[in-house]
Protein backbone atom coordinates (compact mmCIF):
# COMPACT_ATOMS: atom_id res chain seq x y z
CA UNK A 1 0.00 0.00 0.00
CA UNK A 2 2.85 2.33 0.84
CA UNK A 3 4.33 1.92 -2.78
CA UNK A 4 1.16 2.87 -4.30
CA UNK A 5 0.80 5.64 -2.14
CA UNK A 6 4.32 7.53 -3.32
CA UNK A 7 3.94 6.66 -7.05
CA UNK A 8 1.40 8.27 -9.70
CA UNK A 9 -1.49 5.74 -9.86
CA UNK A 10 -1.83 3.75 -13.42
CA UNK A 11 -5.27 2.91 -12.50
CA UNK A 12 -8.47 4.92 -11.06
CA UNK A 13 -11.50 4.33 -9.43
CA UNK A 14 -14.49 6.41 -10.64
CA UNK A 15 -18.54 6.25 -11.19
CA UNK A 16 -19.16 4.10 -14.04
CA UNK A 17 -20.64 5.92 -16.91
CA UNK A 18 -23.31 4.46 -19.28
CA UNK A 19 -21.29 4.71 -22.18
CA UNK A 20 -19.16 1.86 -20.34
CA UNK A 21 -21.78 -0.07 -19.82
CA UNK A 22 -21.82 -2.77 -23.06
CA UNK A 23 -17.79 -2.68 -22.21
CA UNK A 24 -18.31 -3.38 -18.84
CA UNK A 25 -20.57 -6.23 -19.42
CA UNK A 26 -18.11 -7.26 -21.89
CA UNK A 27 -15.62 -7.50 -19.24
CA UNK A 28 -18.19 -10.12 -16.96
CA UNK A 29 -18.90 -12.21 -19.47
CA UNK A 30 -15.33 -13.20 -18.91
CA UNK A 31 -16.41 -15.64 -15.81
CA UNK A 32 -19.98 -15.22 -16.02
CA UNK A 33 -20.98 -17.14 -13.01
CA UNK A 34 -18.31 -15.00 -11.00
CA UNK A 35 -19.53 -11.96 -11.90
CA UNK A 36 -22.85 -12.57 -11.85
CA UNK A 37 -24.19 -9.83 -8.95
CA UNK A 38 -22.21 -7.34 -11.17
CA UNK A 39 -23.89 -8.35 -14.15
CA UNK A 40 -27.26 -8.20 -12.72
CA UNK A 41 -27.01 -4.55 -12.09
CA UNK A 42 -25.20 -3.87 -15.46
CA UNK A 43 -27.81 -5.20 -17.17
CA UNK A 44 -30.34 -3.21 -15.12
CA UNK A 45 -28.82 0.06 -16.15
CA UNK A 46 -28.53 -0.96 -19.66
CA UNK A 47 -32.32 -1.34 -19.87
CA UNK A 48 -32.95 1.78 -17.92
CA UNK A 49 -30.34 3.58 -18.17
CA UNK A 50 -29.36 4.51 -15.01
CA UNK A 51 -26.47 3.49 -13.63
CA UNK A 52 -26.42 2.42 -10.18
CA UNK A 53 -24.32 4.32 -7.42
CA UNK A 54 -22.75 1.64 -6.65
CA UNK A 55 -20.71 0.07 -10.02
CA UNK A 56 -17.57 1.79 -10.17
CA UNK A 57 -14.83 1.81 -13.24
CA UNK A 58 -11.70 0.68 -12.78
CA UNK A 59 -9.67 2.87 -15.33
CA UNK A 60 -6.51 2.74 -16.67
CA UNK A 61 -4.40 5.40 -17.97
CA UNK A 62 -3.61 5.02 -21.74
CA UNK A 63 -1.89 7.83 -23.17
CA UNK A 64 -4.36 11.37 -22.72
CA UNK A 65 -7.37 8.57 -22.18
CA UNK A 66 -8.17 6.51 -19.66
CA UNK A 67 -9.39 2.77 -20.86
CA UNK A 68 -12.14 0.38 -18.65
CA UNK A 69 -9.53 -2.16 -17.49
CA UNK A 70 -12.02 -3.87 -14.47
CA UNK A 71 -15.39 -3.11 -12.34
CA UNK A 72 -15.62 -3.06 -8.75
CA UNK A 73 -19.80 -3.29 -7.43
CA UNK A 74 -19.83 -2.05 -4.00
CA UNK A 75 -23.40 -2.02 -2.20
CA UNK A 76 -24.03 -3.92 0.60
CA UNK A 77 -21.34 -6.46 -0.48
CA UNK A 78 -18.18 -5.98 -2.39
CA UNK A 79 -17.08 -8.02 -5.86
CA UNK A 80 -14.51 -6.87 -8.15
CA UNK A 81 -14.00 -8.07 -11.37
CA UNK A 82 -10.83 -7.92 -13.49
CA UNK A 83 -10.02 -9.62 -17.01
CA UNK A 84 -6.97 -12.34 -16.59
CA UNK A 85 -3.59 -10.66 -16.08
CA UNK A 86 -0.38 -12.96 -16.92
CA UNK A 87 1.70 -10.10 -15.87
CA UNK A 88 1.88 -10.41 -12.07
CA UNK A 89 4.11 -6.88 -11.44
CA UNK A 90 1.25 -5.60 -13.48
CA UNK A 91 -1.66 -7.25 -11.42
CA UNK A 92 -0.21 -6.25 -8.07
CA UNK A 93 0.23 -2.37 -9.34
CA UNK A 94 -3.56 -2.69 -10.40
CA UNK A 95 -4.46 -4.23 -7.15
CA UNK A 96 -2.20 -1.77 -4.99
CA UNK A 97 -4.00 1.32 -6.98
CA UNK A 98 -7.63 -0.36 -6.41
CA UNK A 99 -7.34 -0.72 -3.05
CA UNK A 100 -5.79 2.58 -2.24
CA UNK A 101 -8.83 4.35 -4.35
CA UNK A 102 -10.88 2.04 -2.40
CA UNK A 103 -10.39 3.15 1.25
CA UNK A 104 -10.20 6.88 0.11
CA UNK A 105 -13.60 6.88 -2.16
CA UNK A 106 -15.92 3.84 -0.90
CA UNK A 107 -17.97 3.47 2.04
CA UNK A 108 -17.01 0.47 4.35
CA UNK A 109 -19.30 -2.57 2.60
CA UNK A 110 -21.02 -5.20 4.60
CA UNK A 111 -18.85 -8.02 3.44
CA UNK A 112 -16.35 -8.85 0.55
CA UNK A 113 -17.11 -11.43 -1.49
CA UNK A 114 -15.72 -13.19 -4.86
CA UNK A 115 -12.84 -15.09 -6.34
CA UNK A 116 -10.12 -16.06 -3.84
CA UNK A 117 -7.14 -14.53 -5.63
CA UNK A 118 -8.69 -11.01 -5.70
CA UNK A 119 -10.58 -10.87 -3.19
CA UNK A 120 -8.17 -12.15 -0.49
CA UNK A 121 -5.28 -9.73 -1.86
CA UNK A 122 -7.45 -6.93 -1.74
CA UNK A 123 -8.70 -7.57 2.01
CA UNK A 124 -4.80 -8.11 2.83
CA UNK A 125 -4.31 -4.46 1.25
CA UNK A 126 -7.49 -2.84 2.90
CA UNK A 127 -7.39 -4.44 6.34
CA UNK A 128 -6.36 -2.05 8.22
CA UNK A 129 -8.48 0.52 7.28
CA UNK A 130 -11.45 -1.46 7.03
CA UNK A 131 -10.75 -4.21 9.32
CA UNK A 132 -11.04 -6.20 11.42
CA UNK A 133 -13.03 -8.93 10.27
CA UNK A 134 -16.06 -10.30 12.09
CA UNK A 135 -16.19 -13.39 10.36
CA UNK A 136 -13.50 -14.76 7.69
CA UNK A 137 -14.28 -17.33 4.97
CA UNK A 138 -11.22 -17.88 2.71
CA UNK A 139 -12.21 -21.21 1.01
CA UNK A 140 -15.59 -20.96 -0.63
CA UNK A 141 -16.47 -23.69 -3.44
CA UNK A 142 -17.91 -22.12 -6.73
CA UNK A 143 -20.34 -24.51 -8.26
CA UNK A 144 -22.48 -24.27 -11.02
CA UNK A 145 -24.91 -27.16 -13.07
CA UNK A 146 -25.83 -26.14 -16.91
CA UNK A 147 -28.12 -28.80 -17.92
CA UNK A 148 -31.14 -30.50 -15.40
CA UNK A 149 -30.30 -31.92 -12.70
CA UNK A 150 -29.78 -35.80 -11.99
CA UNK A 151 -32.49 -37.86 -10.92
CA UNK A 152 -33.43 -38.09 -7.20
CA UNK A 153 -34.51 -40.99 -5.84
CA UNK A 154 -38.63 -40.39 -4.06
CA UNK A 155 -37.82 -39.30 -0.73
CA UNK A 156 -39.28 -42.02 2.47
CA UNK A 157 -41.05 -39.37 4.27
CA UNK A 158 -44.37 -39.98 3.97
CA UNK A 159 -44.63 -38.95 7.82
CA UNK A 160 -43.78 -35.57 6.26
CA UNK A 161 -46.64 -35.31 4.21
CA UNK A 162 -44.56 -32.87 2.08
CA UNK A 163 -46.16 -30.47 -0.55
CA UNK A 164 -44.29 -29.67 -3.62
CA UNK A 165 -41.48 -27.17 -4.13
CA UNK A 166 -42.84 -24.29 -5.65
CA UNK A 167 -42.53 -20.77 -5.80
CA UNK A 168 -43.45 -18.45 -2.90
CA UNK A 169 -46.19 -16.00 -3.03
CA UNK A 170 -46.83 -12.80 -0.66
CA UNK A 171 -49.50 -15.35 1.08
CA UNK A 172 -46.35 -17.56 2.42
CA UNK A 173 -44.51 -14.47 3.71
CA UNK A 174 -45.25 -14.92 7.20
CA UNK A 175 -44.18 -18.69 7.38
CA UNK A 176 -41.14 -18.48 5.01
CA UNK A 177 -39.40 -15.16 6.95
CA UNK A 178 -38.28 -17.24 9.77
CA UNK A 179 -36.84 -19.61 7.97
CA UNK A 180 -34.85 -17.36 6.51
CA UNK A 181 -34.25 -15.44 9.56
CA UNK A 182 -32.61 -18.66 10.81
CA UNK A 183 -30.80 -19.47 7.87
CA UNK A 184 -29.14 -15.65 8.17
CA UNK A 185 -28.58 -16.26 11.87
CA UNK A 186 -26.52 -19.46 11.43
CA UNK A 187 -24.56 -18.44 8.26
CA UNK A 188 -23.90 -14.31 8.22
CA UNK A 189 -23.73 -14.55 12.91
CA UNK A 190 -26.02 -11.54 13.79
CA UNK A 191 -29.90 -11.53 14.03
CA UNK A 192 -31.38 -9.12 10.67
CA UNK A 193 -34.51 -8.58 12.56
CA UNK A 194 -32.96 -6.57 14.81
CA UNK A 195 -29.99 -4.63 12.31
CA UNK A 196 -31.65 -3.66 9.00
CA UNK A 197 -34.81 -5.41 9.66
CA UNK A 198 -36.55 -2.92 6.80
CA UNK A 199 -33.96 -3.47 4.23
CA UNK A 200 -34.32 -7.32 4.65
CA UNK A 201 -38.02 -7.49 4.56
CA UNK A 202 -38.24 -5.19 1.51
CA UNK A 203 -35.21 -7.59 -0.15
CA UNK A 204 -37.39 -10.76 0.42
CA UNK A 205 -40.55 -9.47 -0.78
CA UNK A 206 -38.96 -8.06 -3.57
CA UNK A 207 -37.45 -11.91 -4.28
CA UNK A 208 -40.72 -13.35 -3.67
CA UNK A 209 -42.57 -10.74 -5.83
CA UNK A 210 -40.18 -11.64 -8.85
CA UNK A 211 -40.56 -15.57 -8.53
CA UNK A 212 -37.07 -16.06 -7.16
CA UNK A 213 -38.12 -17.45 -3.65
CA UNK A 214 -38.80 -21.36 -3.79
CA UNK A 215 -40.14 -22.94 -0.42
CA UNK A 216 -41.70 -26.90 0.15
CA UNK A 217 -43.94 -27.19 3.00
CA UNK A 218 -44.66 -30.33 5.21
CA UNK A 219 -45.55 -31.41 8.46
CA UNK A 220 -43.16 -30.99 11.46
CA UNK A 221 -43.83 -32.49 15.18
CA UNK A 222 -47.81 -32.05 14.36
CA UNK A 223 -47.83 -29.01 12.54
CA UNK A 224 -47.58 -26.98 8.96
CA UNK A 225 -43.82 -25.45 8.04
CA UNK A 226 -42.15 -24.73 5.47
CA UNK A 227 -39.31 -27.37 5.59
CA UNK A 228 -36.94 -26.56 2.89
CA UNK A 229 -36.25 -22.94 1.05
CA UNK A 230 -33.70 -21.29 -0.91
CA UNK A 231 -33.86 -17.81 -2.85
CA UNK A 232 -32.34 -16.70 -6.34
CA UNK A 233 -30.12 -14.17 -4.94
CA UNK A 234 -29.02 -13.08 -8.42
CA UNK A 235 -29.45 -13.28 -12.15
CA UNK A 236 -27.47 -11.97 -14.90
CA UNK A 237 -25.48 -12.71 -18.02
CA UNK A 238 -27.41 -15.91 -18.13
CA UNK A 239 -26.49 -17.25 -14.72
CA UNK A 240 -28.88 -17.59 -12.10
CA UNK A 241 -27.17 -17.58 -8.17
CA UNK A 242 -28.99 -19.69 -5.74
CA UNK A 243 -28.72 -18.36 -1.72
CA UNK A 244 -29.94 -19.05 1.27
CA UNK A 245 -30.22 -22.86 1.16
CA UNK A 246 -32.27 -24.52 4.05
CA UNK A 247 -33.51 -27.33 5.31
CA UNK A 248 -35.76 -27.38 9.00
CA UNK A 249 -33.21 -28.29 11.96
CA UNK A 250 -35.73 -31.42 12.71
CA UNK A 251 -35.44 -32.41 9.02
CA UNK A 252 -32.07 -32.67 7.98
CA UNK A 253 -30.28 -35.60 6.83
CA UNK A 254 -33.24 -37.09 5.18
CA UNK A 255 -32.77 -35.42 1.65
CA UNK A 256 -34.49 -32.78 1.45
CA UNK A 257 -31.92 -30.70 0.48
CA UNK A 258 -31.37 -32.56 -2.81
CA UNK A 259 -34.63 -33.25 -3.75
CA UNK A 260 -35.76 -29.52 -3.13
CA UNK A 261 -32.85 -28.15 -4.97
CA UNK A 262 -33.49 -30.76 -8.09
CA UNK A 263 -37.21 -28.90 -8.28
CA UNK A 264 -35.31 -25.35 -7.85
CA UNK A 265 -32.95 -25.97 -10.93
CA UNK A 266 -35.64 -27.43 -12.82
CA UNK A 267 -37.71 -24.44 -12.12
CA UNK A 268 -34.85 -21.33 -12.25
CA UNK A 269 -33.78 -22.78 -15.84
CA UNK A 270 -37.17 -22.89 -17.17
CA UNK A 271 -37.66 -19.26 -16.34
CA UNK A 272 -35.14 -17.40 -15.01
CA UNK A 273 -31.49 -18.45 -16.68
CA UNK A 274 -29.75 -21.77 -17.86
CA UNK A 275 -26.79 -21.79 -15.63
CA UNK A 276 -27.61 -22.02 -11.76
CA UNK A 277 -24.48 -21.61 -9.66
CA UNK A 278 -23.77 -21.02 -5.47
CA UNK A 279 -21.04 -21.65 -3.41
CA UNK A 280 -20.58 -23.09 -0.20
CA UNK A 281 -18.04 -23.24 2.43
CA UNK A 282 -15.69 -25.53 2.06
CA UNK A 283 -16.18 -27.79 5.18
CA UNK A 284 -20.06 -27.82 4.55
CA UNK A 285 -19.32 -31.55 3.93
CA UNK A 286 -23.41 -32.25 4.10
CA UNK A 287 -24.10 -29.43 1.75
CA UNK A 288 -20.96 -30.32 -0.89
CA UNK A 289 -22.49 -33.89 -0.72
CA UNK A 290 -25.80 -32.45 -1.69
CA UNK A 291 -24.92 -30.04 -4.60
CA UNK A 292 -22.78 -33.06 -6.52
CA UNK A 293 -25.20 -35.49 -5.69
CA UNK A 294 -27.53 -33.67 -8.40
CA UNK A 295 -24.94 -32.70 -10.65
CA UNK A 296 -22.95 -29.56 -9.65
CA UNK A 297 -19.58 -29.09 -10.39
CA UNK A 298 -16.71 -27.12 -8.73
CA UNK A 299 -15.67 -24.36 -10.96
CA UNK A 300 -13.68 -22.27 -9.05
CA UNK A 301 -13.05 -20.74 -5.19
CA UNK A 302 -15.12 -17.65 -3.42
CA UNK A 303 -13.94 -15.58 -0.49
CA UNK A 304 -15.56 -13.66 2.21
CA UNK A 305 -14.51 -11.40 4.21
CA UNK A 306 -17.53 -9.97 6.39
CA UNK A 307 -17.59 -6.57 8.74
Amino acid sequence: MTDSLLRRAQYVLAPLQRREIEAALELCAMDPIASVVPTMHLEAALHSGHVSAGLWAVRKRAGLGRELSGLVWNAANFTAVFPPEPDEIARDAQLADIASAAISRLARPAAMVGPSEVTLDLWGRVEPWWGPAREFRPRQVSMALNGPARHVKPLDAADLELDAVRRATLDDYDDLLPACVHMFIGEVGYDPMRHGRVQYEDRLRQLVRGGRAFLQYGTVEGRRAVVFKTEVGAVGGGVAQLQGVWVHPALRGRGLARAGLAAVVAGTRATLAPTVSLYVNDFNTPALAAYEAIGFEQVGLFSTVMF
